[in-house]
């Protein structure tokens, strides 16, 4: 891997936890019951790790295993996500693909509600509580969401993260569709 080119989330995000546990690349691969050149390759963007040797990672570092693959998010008011570029996290052969959106840490309260709309219906929000960060999983249809004047086009397995403390909307298309919703609060001082 070129130097210069920053590294694979995978790469970056099991060096940061290894790191912030303690734990050295011999003591996490040791308690993880792998070997350390493993630890090693992954940890430079090398490598094509088994799912039981992610697994075997994240129960040892006492993470998700969601967490080896989220890329760091910025800090921006909306960011869109797309099922397309999520990454796999398992899959047996075509039966089952399961694929990661999001994974976050909260002190708040978290709300998830199922939101439905007719065709060509269009909800309307003035805005939450200050510091509201919603998520909006597209589940069915096609659904813009978001901030009024920067909303996006959602399509079915389409995730948008946004600042819920400003007016935003909910509009869909002309065959309806359905979004799963996530309200994630902040801690009460």
């Amino acid at each position: 891997m070129n130097q210069s080119q920053p590294l694979p989330p995978l790469a970056h995000n099991l060096r940061m936890w290894r790191e912030r546990r303690g734990l050295s690349a011999s003591a996490l691969a040791r308690e993880a019951g792998i070997s350390k050149s493993t630890v090693s390759e992954l940890e430079r963007g090398n490598g094509n790790p088994s799912l039981d040797t992610l697994w075997a990672l994240a129960k040892t570092l006492t993470i998700p295993l969601g967490s080896l693959f989220t890329a760091s998010t910025t800090h921006a008011d909306t960011e869109i996500r797309r099922l397309i570029d999520a990454p796999v996290i398992a899959r047996d052969g075509s039966k089952v693909i399961a694929q990661l959106l999001a994974g976050w840490r909260t002190s708040g309260e978290v709300e998830v509600a199922v939101v439905t709309l007719a065709p060509n219906a269009t909800r309307s929000s003035r805005g939450n509580a200050v510091g509201v960060v919603e998520r909006a999983i597209c589940m069915s249809g096609l659904i813009e969401v978001g901030p009024e004047g920067s909303s996006s086009l959602l399509e079915p397995g389409d995730m948008l993260t946004f600042r819920a403390d400003q007016p935003h909307i909910y509009r869909a298309r002309a065959d309806g569709g359905r979004l799963l919703v996530v309200q994630q609060y902040p801690s009460a001082v």
